[in-house]
């Protein structure tokens, strides 16, 4: 099972870290050098500064909500609590600390914390998780923490969703980890540490909202789940692995009565952009779709997602692609190809444009390489 975000030390060594702090607004290049024509689309840079940027959306307010991951701490799992495992897959050892945070962008180009000192874990391959998503319900804002847990250094902090109050604090709402250990997959394809990514306690990746309710996909199991927040009700939509088989959904956008679900791709086989009905009885596969999904959003009649690297091509810098897929027909088209490196979430805007995550992983100690991109296609 794929843990989304996964790097080797080759690919590490090709990041460049870019190390600004401020917020700007300077239009990108194609990784040739050539600038984009006029009348195409537009990429410009809508903010930097950020570390480990994930899932992003626009508020009551206005302004643009962005999930940072952080970059872990020095924390281990046996200093907290002795009797924590400190190997659980083949990503292990964890470190830990509390570097996650909620930021504000606002219009006038300013950043602001909104919440700050959230769980943040790194892996061995120096990859962190921690705030990975954000949304609203209404004026309540809410942030999901990816992954935690004993084996992660943050036996207090479990997968949950987290209720942000107006003074910056956050309540936990819905105990993530306790319900996927009550309700395990259909499938589990390997639970040897030495041989295996499976989480112990989940990998919960992004988090869409719709009504009352808060829709959850966990991506190292394969489940889809319905939380509502007023109460801590966890329910089950469904479990993609019932058939045996990985698929590793990331993203979900709603239009209607109809869900849509991009997958990272099972292991050796490529993404797909699954469409459920409003029970989540079953799914089809209408779309030509490949490379692996990490955004999903609804522009008018028009449905963008946004690709982080080509199927053939994994893990290669400056290889996201912007998409659309035709809901009549299932046709996929380029709309933009290699605009991002390692991009994450997709929104729309107020404005219209679109606004994306880009390096969703930082490549410094200290953070502050990551930015949001804002499209106009």
């Amino acid at each position: 099972m794929k843990h989304y975000t996964r790097f080797t030390a080759a690919v590490f060594a090709a990041i460049a870290c870019a190390g600004a702090g401020v917020l700007h607004a300077d239009a990108v290049t194609r990784p040739d050098g050539s600038a984009r024509g006029k009348a195409g689309p537009t990429v410009t840079t809508y903010a930097t500064g950020l570390t480990t940027p994930r899932g992003l959306t626009f508020g009551p307010d206005g302004h643009l909500y962005v999930a940072e991951a952080g970059v872990g701490g020095g924390q281990k799992p046996a200093d907290i609590r002795p009797g924590c495992p400190e190997i659980v897959n083949v990503f292990s050892p964890y470190t830990a600390g509390y570097s996650g945070r909620v930021i504000r962008v606002r219009a006038n180009g300013t950043t602001e914390v909104v919440a700050d000192g959230l769980p943040s874990a790194t892996d061995a391959t120096m990859t962190n998780f921690g705030p990975t998503d954000v949304a609203f319900i209404g004026d309540t804002l809410y942030v999901l923490i990816e992954l935690g847990g004993c084996s992660h250094a943050l036996p207090e902090n479990l997968p949950a969703i987290l209720r942000v109050n107006p003074d910056g604090s956050t309540t936990n709402v819905a105990n993530l980890n306790a319900w996927l250990a009550a309700n395990p997959p259909a499938f589990i394809k390997d639970t040897d540490p030495a041989t295996s990514d499976f989480e112990p306690g989940g990998v919960f990746h992004s988090m869409h909202a719709a009504g009352r309710y808060l829709y959850v996909v966990e991506t190292n199991r394969g489940m889809l789940l319905r939380v509502d927040p007023r109460t801590g009700a966890i329910e089950k939509l469904y479990d993609m692995s019932i058939d045996q088989a990985e698929h590793n959904p990331i993203v979900m956008t709603r239009r209607g009565n109809e869900f849509y679900v991009g997958t990272f791709g099972e292991d050796g086989g490529p993404a797909a952009l699954a469409l459920f009905d409003k029970g989540f009885t079953r799914y089809t596969l209408p779309f030509q779709s490949l490379n692996p999904l990490v955004g999903l959003t609804w522009s008018g009649n028009q449905l963008y997602g946004v690709e982080m690297f080509p199927y053939d091509n994994p893990w290669s810098t400056d290889s996201a692609n912007l998409v659309t897929f035709d809901p009549r027909t299932g046709q996929r088209r380029e709309v933009l190809t290699g605009f991002a490196s390692y991009p994450g979430g997709l929104v729309r805007g107020p404005d219209g444009a679109l606004y994306t995550s880009n390096q969703v992983v930082s490549f410094s100690p200290t953070g502050g390489d990551g930015s949001v991109l804002r499209i106009v296609p």
